[in-house]
């Protein structure tokens, strides 16, 4: 159980630059805005994650990397929202 957990985490960590690019592209290059970017982001991380397991053969353990995609997905949105231009400081 301990080793799965390690493995979600570090999944997690791999691939959640990537899905803060992805987060990052569609910021500029569609005119989803608000409250769709975090959407979009965890199911960027998702489907990521769950490629990971069908690429490497790792079926029995979709569910666990389907969490780590989700995981990956909450930190880039946490990522956006710190970077996010606060507009009430302003």
């Amino acid at each position: 159980m301990q080793n799965e957990l390690l493995q979600v985490l570090a999944i997690a960590a791999i691939i959640a630059p990537i899905t803060t690019g992805f987060t990052e592209l569609y910021k500029r290059y569609t005119p989803a805005e608000g409250k769709l970017l975090p959407v979009l982001s965890i199911l960027t991380g998702i489907l990521l994650a769950g490629g990971w397991a069908l690429a490497f053969g790792h079926l029995s353990l979709l569910g666990s990397y389907v969490l780590a995609g989700l995981l990956s997905g909450l930190a880039s949105v946490g990522v956006y929202q710190i970077v996010k231009p606060n507009e009430e400081v302003k």
